[in-house]
């Protein structure tokens, strides 16, 4: 078996009717009972490689360990649950806790629309980690795995995980936005790590894990 990596974003963060903002390291909110629920069909869509995952790793924020944990117990996954602060979301800095029109104020929509499409960077404010430190940690978890054969589950925040797409293909994907409760399958082979799948659901991931077996 080659080394495979399954990425999660974790689940939803906000209720119907509830300010939607940007949440960043800083804005460390609970999952919602839908978020809960994503976990739940995101561990039952896993059940099929449980008894091959050999490592279940996920940010330290709330969001990212109560999805870890909800989806390892309906998945079976025997991995215990490893907290990394590679994983950790980015700090936006003065966006954080900001609404898109907030924001849009704030910068002007130009400059959250380069972000949120290209993943440009505001010059206005800073985020952390630097560009530079943030590719390190991302490659760092690409090379500690890239040659572990089995399969690693790792749940982590929209931020980090378009810098994997970033790095495994050269530049910011197109759509390269996870969504909340979604899935991602790289694999690494012929010595490099390639893109399976992208922001799949749920029923998607299940689909392609069960035609494999």
């Amino acid at each position: 078996m080659s080394s495979r990596l399954i990425l999660l974003r974790h689940g939803n963060t906000f209720s119907d009717g509830d300010k939607v903002v940007m949440v960043g390291a800083n804005e460390d909110l609970p999952l919602t009972a839908k978020g809960l629920e994503q976990a739940t069909a995101m561990g039952e869509a896993l059940r099929p490689v449980a008894k091959t995952v050999t490592a279940l790793l996920a940010g330290p924020l709330l969001r990212t360990v109560q999805f870890a944990h909800r989806l390892q117990a309906v998945s079976g996954i025997s991995a215990d649950c490893i907290v990394d602060t590679r994983l950790v979301e980015l700090d936006y800095g003065a966006w954080g806790g900001l609404s898109n029109e907030e924001i849009i104020a704030f910068s002007g929509k130009e400059v959250l629309d380069n972000w949120q499409l290209h993943g440009e960077r505001p010059s206005g404010t800073v985020f952390k980690p630097s560009e530079e430190q943030l590719a390190q940690e991302t490659a760092s978890v690409l090379d500690e795995f890239s040659q572990i054969q089995g399969t690693v589950i790792i749940v982590s925040s929209n931020g980090r995980l378009r810098e994997y797409a970033r790095l495994i293909e050269g530049e910011v994907r197109s759509g390269a936005k996870v969504k909340t409760g979604h899935a991602c399958i790289v694999d690494f082979s012929d010595e490099a790590w390639q893109i399976v799948a992208w922001d799949v659901t749920p029923d998607d991931l299940q689909a392609v894990l069960s035609e494999e077996l």
